[in-house]
């Protein structure tokens, strides 16, 4: 009789162990196939992080050729305006020579014509 009950015992435990093991062994199937899954996601999420970053290097390249292109536009615009303006004090001054020698002709008529001012 006791070698029925071990037997008995032997066989319960030796399968409640079996269907222990068995769901032990696809919880840890799930478990390996979730992290796998997080670590795909992982891996695209840091992909498309590389991707942006490629992106916004290009971008700051082109934007650093800009502000360039800008700056070297600027100095001649600057380099244009002082020309501008040095030849509008060029201008006052010849308009304003202009008036001395019309002043000083008128002058010299009305003295040649024997006229006063």
């Amino acid at each position: 009789m006791i070698q029925t009950v071990t037997a008995v015992a032997s066989a319960f435990l030796g399968g409640g162990a079996t269907a222990f093991f068995g769901w032990l062994h696809s919880r840890k199937t799930a478990e390996i196939d979730a992290n796998d899954a997080y670590v795909e996601s992982i891996q695209k999420l840091t992909h498309q992080m590389d991707e942006l970053r490629e992106d916004r290097e290009v971008e700051y390249q082109r934007r650093m050729k800009t502000d360039s292109e800008n700056l070297k536009l600027q100095a001649k615009v600057n380099s244009l305006n002082d020309r501008i303006k040095s030849l509008e004090q060029l201008n006052e001054q010849q308009t304003q020579r202009i008036k001395e020698l019309t002043d000083q002709i008128r002058n010299l008529t009305l003295t040649i014509n024997g006229g006063t001012k």
